[in-house]
């Protein structure tokens, strides 16, 4: 028993040798990319804002909106996909949307509708800090049903 403590204790040490200094490396790598993401004012991306972002018409008219946009793609259809799709986005300063990204996924076609569609809306209402329009992360569940 005392053989495989030794053993084990060896193999872990090799392997903390060989892959620590490759992550602390890759760390040092992309440290200094996020330090002047981050302090770039204009770049910032707030998740949570004294007057957040609003669709035209509010909550519901963007439901309205996504429920009238949406093409459910016919494979889907054929093969019985159904789901939820979350999707993330960030309401510009301007009120355009970008960064479309799927967060929480059903089926690869339900998830490209749901990210052309969200691509696709109208411009809102921006977010406000302190007064001023402000990127604001957003997210919204795209519902697939028959």
């Amino acid at each position: 028993m005392e053989k495989f403590k030794n053993l084990f204790l060896r193999v872990c040490l090799l392997v903390a040798l060989v892959v620590l200094p490759s992550e602390v490396m890759y760390a040092q790598k992309v440290q200094p990319r996020q330090r002047t993401a981050v302090t770039q004012k204009s770049a910032k991306v707030y998740d949570v804002v004294e007057e957040p972002p609003s669709f035209p018409g509010g909550a519901g008219a963007m439901l309205s909106w996504l429920q009238n946009n949406v093409k459910y793609p016919t494979e889907a259809v054929k093969n019985k996909i159904q789901g939820r799709v979350v999707v993330q986005f960030i309401v510009e300063k301007d009120g355009s949307v970008s960064g479309v990204t799927v967060v929480r996924s059903v089926d690869p076609l339900l998830d490209r509708e749901a990210a052309r569609v969200v691509g696709s809306m109208p411009k809102w209402t921006p977010g406000k800090q302190k007064g001023q329009p402000v990127r604001v992360k957003y997210t919204v569940p795209v519902v697939f049903k028959m």
